[in-house]
């Protein structure tokens, strides 16, 4: 497994390139901030991604994103000193295929990385508890939408603005507004981005 090692910090990249050597893990490049780190993927082509959660110059997520919507192919394993349940949710859904908490027991990486290499994801057990709590939520939450709160964000998804929703749906901008807000409530989302991020999620509950 080829792999690039993206974290702001020298001394965590120095330690984690210690702590793969001779594991059949190889540190092919390493970067200090998301914009480094998408010009060393398209340079080094690595199977992996370790990637810093908060840097500068692109956070983990921003970088995750970018990925997503390049159709990217590399799997990427987030390394965080500590996560929101926004942040854990929206990694979730950008489809991680890891996260492991900075300050957990290193054989945490390591078992990390070989589930990922073995097709499984892997998250720290400290945030493994509050995962499956807050999928569970939105899970229920999701099947609690009407038709037409589905279909509105079927229409966030394409990329549409209220405007254009509301002509749509035959309603004013106003109460596209209206069903925002409510479906921002029901599914724990704070914005728009967040809600055209995890569409697909909501809309295969039901």
């Amino acid at each position: 497994m080829r792999i690039l090692l993206v974290d702001d910090h020298p001394m965590i990249r120095a330690a984690i390139e210690v702590l793969l050597r001779d594991t059949g893990y190889e540190v092919v490049g390493m970067a200090g901030t998301g914009e480094a780190a998408l010009g060393e993927i398209q340079r080094l082509r690595p199977d992996l991604l370790l990637l810093d959660l908060q840097m500068p110059g692109g956070n983990g997520l921003e970088v995750l994103r970018q990925l997503r919507a390049e159709k990217s192919t590399v799997g990427v394993i987030l390394l965080t000193a500590a996560v929101d349940d926004t942040e854990l949710l929206e990694a979730k859904a950008l489809k991680v295929r890891g996260i492991v908490l900075k300050n957990s027991d290193p054989a945490y990486l390591l078992e990390c990385l070989d589930s990922v290499s073995a097709g499984r994801m892997w998250i720290d057990p400290e945030l493994a508890k509050r995962s499956r709590k807050l999928s569970s939520s939105a899970n229920h939450a999701t099947l609690q939408l009407a038709p037409r709160e589905r279909q509105l964000i079927a229409f966030v998804r394409k990329g549409l603005r209220n405007r254009e929703i509301g002509e749509q749906l035959g309603v004013t901008e106003g109460t596209v507004k209206a069903y925002l807000h409510a479906i921002y409530e029901k599914l724990g989302v704070t914005n728009r981005t967040e809600l055209a991020i995890r569409a697909d999620e909501f809309l295969a509950g039901g």
